[in-house]
């Protein structure tokens, strides 16, 4: 089968095409003899240059294209070579216009051998495998382009199959690192790594232009079933591009030519003119007029005339009224036409002018810069050459206008800052209030309605300006307030807790993350730890313990016999510990399918409670001598058990959830069980404990690091945290000695309840 070449490209057209202007040309063969020199390629990039250089440069690459494809190949040289020289002779006049800067690189990519000649920093890389990591290098780093000449050299390799080469405008790599390249080519194929290149420039909408051209030659595993060539992007980018610059270049002439300020003083000429002419025209008016008078009084015969004078009938006050009120509206609305018209057309102008000020566009700085200088030096002259009263009247006149500006602003600035204040004042004492009837509410038991007064108030603090330090020191003291009624309504107590172990001084490396207890010992464990850890209480000793081929000890359950401890293992096995021995050994356990996963364990009766989420059952198990019997399924209806990481037995089971939701069940069947409020709310807890000897249920949640207490009936009894706590993995409760064990980051805090 021949070599299939993979090509794509990307464009992306600028908002400024004079700033910076793309050519992406590619010539696919046609005929057998085209097909034998291969694909010629350009790709070029004008900074700064007028459209006469981009048609001079479009006109190399096409005479570059058809010279290269008309022209045969000769001993010591190939076709490319004879015509790149022939360019070099004749392409001086691309770069010889000033404050441009060209960026060219043209090849052939013949078979699988590739020519490539390039002028200023175009980007050029080749990315090939190396053992199982992507390596690139540039290919042009070491080419340079001496001063006045268009192509200096010819570089010349070899493209493998799986091999790919990237070609770029220089402005592209602003965007694209070769590191970023790499992992683009790495995660897609070639069509969507051009398609994700040309989306990220476009969406940047700047005013620069990019272009680039990926080739590849699919290894056979990458060649497309079909055998066909990929589809190729159309290349008309550049031409219609071409075509759009000649129609902004026009544009843009207009648009920045110095003539703008003569074209101003022109349209005042006009209105002069036009305005003498009106001036005659009153002249010629009140000279007939006074004439007619001069006539109609003068004696008879005196004067021969055809005027006769007529008596005219009054219009009603009604009409003079409403004809008067016309014109004054007529009056005012042209006159705040012609004065917004006058400000639009100045700013417009002061604005251009600023713009060439700043950037200089077209050299046209120090023109703007004399316009305006005649402009002061004008209105200077025009004031001197007032009399002295006009000119007095004139500077009193701007700083009345001055006073009455400034007294307007400062009035709006002092309106504004009263609302403010009296919107800020009324929201710290709504938060005054709504605290007050927290309080209120929670003395008569009310904690519903405290927990959204307090909720309410707590957003509106959030809302509270900080401008300045008296009001930063204002809502920190009342945050405090705020804390003191949460602490009552959330029943939550910061204990300081008593470090009692700390597994770190036996094993620097212990990775405990479980915690059970049996007897007067604690024992600490972790799936990731092959050693666990028994824990004396009565002599504070740590004895670390190896075990060996059982698996990754995972959840755990001490029966309130205190004889042993059942651990799962291996997500479907379990192992017991038993007290005589201090070891752990394998125990068998059946089930009724084989994709069991054990979450969690309870025990009650002897009775063995698994938990399964991925076959959502709950398993009840009888002992036997090696281990626990097939079980059956307890529930005895369908229920939801997703996302349930922790239960226990006290004769009820108590199923906890990571969304903080615990569901009750009695004999299988599900009964009701409402949590009552807890704030913040329950944020993936991890474990929870309970007893048919305890009279509460006890949740672990690291998220807030806090242990929560409720009783059996959902109601909130207490909370629990201490800022030496990290993220609590582990708990033991003993409500009987009054008093709980937490395991943080392979440490044992004890606090009293």
């Amino acid at each position: 089968m021949p070599d299939i070449l993979e090509l794509h490209e990307f464009f992306v057209e600028g908002n400024n095409q004079r700033r910076s202007h793309v050519l992406l040309h590619i010539t696919e063969p046609g005929t057998p003899e085209e097909k034998a020199k291969g694909y010629f390629f350009a790709l070029a990039e004008i900074n700064n240059g007028p459209i006469e250089q981009i048609e001079h440069l479009q006109q190399m690459i096409d005479d570059l294209e058809s010279g290269y494809y008309e022209t045969d190949d000769q001993p010591g040289k190939n076709a490319f070579e004879i015509t790149l020289e022939y360019i070099n002779r004749r392409g001086h006049h691309i770069l010889e216009f000033k404050d441009a800067v060209v960026n060219c690189l043209v090849g052939v990519l013949r078979n699988h051998s590739i020519f490539l000649a390039c002028h200023g920093k175009p980007e050029a890389r080749l990315f090939y495998h190396n053992k199982e990591q992507i390596e690139q290098i540039n290919i042009l780093s070491d080419s340079a382009t001496p001063t006045g000449q268009l192509f200096s050299s010819v570089l010349e390799g070899q493209l493998n199959s799986g091999d790919l080469l990237y070609l770029a405008s220089p402005h592209v790599i602003d965007y694209f690192t070769p590191d970023r390249i790499t992992k683009i080519i790495q995660t897609r194929n070639l069509r969507q790594s051009a398609e994700h290149i040309q989306k990220v420039l476009s969406d940047l909408a700047s005013e620069l232009s990019f272009g680039g051209i990926i080739f590849r030659f699919p290894t056979n595993e990458d060649v497309p079933k079909t055998g066909k060539n990929p589809l190729r992007i159309d290349n008309s980018g550049s031409a219609a591009s071409l075509d759009k610059l000649a129609d902004q270049e026009k544009n843009t002439k207009i648009m920045m030519d110095p003539s703008l300020f003569q074209g101003l003083k022109n349209r005042f000429a006009v209105y002069q003119q036009r305005r003498e002419q009106t001036a005659k025209k009153r002249d010629v008016a009140q000279v007939y007029t006074e004439r007619k008078k001069q006539m109609i009084t003068s004696e008879k015969g005196r004067i021969e005339t055809n005027i006769r004078p007529r008596e005219t009938k009054k219009d009603p006050i009604t009409n003079t009224i409403l004809i008067s009120i016309g014109k004054i509206i007529v009056f005012v609305s042209a006159s705040l036409w012609k004065l917004v018209k006058i400000l639009a057309i100045t700013t417009a102008h002061w604005t251009v002018g600023l713009v060439i000020l700043i950037t200089n566009i077209g050299n046209q700085r120090q023109e703007i810069i004399r316009h305006w200088r005649l402009w002061w030096y004008d209105k200077k002259e025009k004031f001197s050459a007032l009399p002295l009263i006009s000119r007095i009247l004139f500077t009193l006149t701007l700083i009345l206008a001055t006073i009455f500006i400034s007294s307007v602003i400062t009035y709006k600035i002092r309106a504004s800052m009263k609302t403010e204040r009296a919107v800020y004042n009324n929201k710290v004492q709504a938060i005054t209030d709504k605290k007050g009837v927290a309080d209120a509410s929670l003395i008569y038991g009310d904690e519903n309605r405290a927990a959204t007064l307090m909720t309410e108030a707590q957003d509106i603090l959030n809302t509270l300006p900080t401008n300045n330090k008296t009001r930063q020191k204002q809502k920190n003291d009342l945050a405090k307030t705020l804390d003191e009624t949460w602490q009552k309504l959330q029943k939550l107590t910061v204990v300081t807790p008593e470090l009692i172990f700390d597994l770190t001084q036996t094993n620097p490396n212990a990775k405990a993350v479980n915690l059970i207890d049996i007897d007067d010992s604690l024992i600490t464990y972790g799936p990731d730890d092959k050693n666990f850890y028994k824990l004396s209480l009565s002599n504070k000793t740590i004895e670390s313990k190896t075990y060996q081929g059982v698996g990754k000890l995972q959840a755990a359950v001490t029966p309130k016999e205190n004889d042993l401890i059942i651990f799962s293992v291996n997500e479907k096995e379990i192992a017991v510990y038993s007290k005589d021995s201090s070891s752990i050994l394998n125990k068998t356990i059946n089930f009724e399918k084989d994709n069991v996963k054990i979450d969690a364990l309870a025990i009650y009766n002897r009775k063995l409670y698994i938990l399964d989420t991925a076959n959502n059952a709950i398993y009840k198990h009888g002992p036997t001598q090696t281990g626990y019997d097939r079980g059956a399924s307890w529930l005895k209806q369908e229920l939801n058990l997703n996302n349930s990481i922790s239960l226990a037995v006290d004769g009820d089971l108590y199923l906890l959830k990571t969304t903080g939701e615990i569901t009750k069940l009695t004999a299988g069947e599900k009964q009701d069980f409402v949590l009552g409020n807890i704030n913040p709310k329950l944020d993936k807890p991890i474990l929870l404990r309970t007893g048919s000897s305890m009279n509460n249920i006890y949740i672990l949640e690291p998220t807030n690091k806090r242990v929560v207490v409720i009783d059996k009936t959902g109601k909130l009894i207490a909370q629990y945290t201490a800022n030496e706590w990290k993220a609590p993995s582990g708990m033991i409760v003993d409500e009987i000695g009054k008093k709980i064990f937490v395991l943080d980051e392979n440490r044992v805090y004890k606090f009293g309840l």
